[in-house]
């Protein structure tokens, strides 16, 4: 009997391992490629290279951004304040070493900012006991004259440009005066005009002098508009420089011309005083021209 059991456990162990060897073989079979003799092992995956840049890109270039001189931001933050209401005209700046302490930037960046504000009249330097740095008050035209005729001096800018933006302005600021101007401003007119008379007469009359553009200055304060007086200012300005360096006297027929202007303001002839004025701009200019091309001529035969 105990050999009977122990036959048949025997048999069942055999079963089971049977069974289990089987199990084993199916299970290595699947992993075996039919056609390959070896199973396939798994692969990796190679990152994507991303494609290389175009070394000369078709959009714009932009270079690389440059940290301002500390001299601009000084100028910067002045002129904010007084834009600002913080700083008025007259009021006295800090002393230049305690400008430098504020802003932390040297004596000599405070220097220069301050030289580049007195060149675009902001500023005036006064001196004596109570001297420094002072926001001007009184208007002036200094910077724009010069910017303009820097330009007119480099070629960026022509003198028929000058003297047609004259003309225009002139034309504005007569029609302006002929509509505002008070009998007391048309005698400043004409005092101006007896004044340069006698002085041309006396053969002391000179473009040299700034005051023989007066008479412009003057119709452009009968218009009460201090941004006209500026502008009248400065393109005058410029015009007296060049035809200074070409003559120095003016012409003979100046003082007939202003008299013919102010006698139609007087009348409240805007019309007539602009044509008058605008001949005689014109007339100039064509003087002008007519000498720098000789002068240029002269310089080139020269050279």
């Amino acid at each position: 009997m105990w050999e009977a059991m122990l036959g048949a456990r025997n048999a069942v162990e055999e079963t089971l391992k049977c069974r289990m060897r089987h199990t084993l073989s199916d299970n290595i079979c699947a992993e075996v490629d039919p056609m390959q003799d070896t199973p396939k092992m798994p692969t990796k995956t190679k990152p994507a290279v991303p494609d290389q840049q175009d070394p000369s890109p078709a959009g714009p270039i932009f270079r690389r951004v440059r940290t301002r001189r500390a001299f601009e931001a000084v100028s910067d933050q002045i002129r904010q304040q007084l834009a600002s209401g913080e700083l008025r005209p007259g009021d006295r700046l800090p002393g230049e070493r305690e400008l430098a302490e504020q802003f932390t930037v040297s004596r000599s960046a405070v220097r220069e900012a301050l030289r580049s504000l007195e060149a675009a009249s902001v500023v005036e330097a006064r001196t004596g006991i109570n001297g420094g740095f002072f926001i001007r008050s009184t208007s002036s035209t200094t910077g724009l004259t010069q910017t303009v005729q820097d330009l007119v001096s480099l070629g960026q800018v022509s003198i028929a440009n000058v003297t047609e933006a004259r003309v225009e302005l002139m034309a504005v600021a007569i029609r302006l005066a002929c509509a505002r101007a008070t009998e007391e401003e048309l005698d400043a007119i004409e005092a101006d005009i007896s004044y340069h008379t006698e002085l041309f007469r006396q053969g002391d009359g000179s473009r040299n002098s700034k005051s023989v553009i007066e008479f412009y200055r003057l119709i452009a304060q009968a218009t009460h508009n201090a941004v006209i007086v500026l502008m009248v200012d400065a393109l005058s300005e410029i015009i007296r420089k060049l035809l200074a360096q070409i003559a120095p006297e003016p012409r003979k027929d100046i003082m007939q011309v202003r008299r013919k202007v102010l006698t139609l303001l007087r009348q409240r002839d805007a019309q007539g005083a602009c044509d008058a004025m605008a001949t005689h701009l014109r007339h100039v200019s064509d003087y002008l021209e007519s000498e720098s091309k000789k002068s240029a001529r002269k310089k080139k035969i020269a050279a």
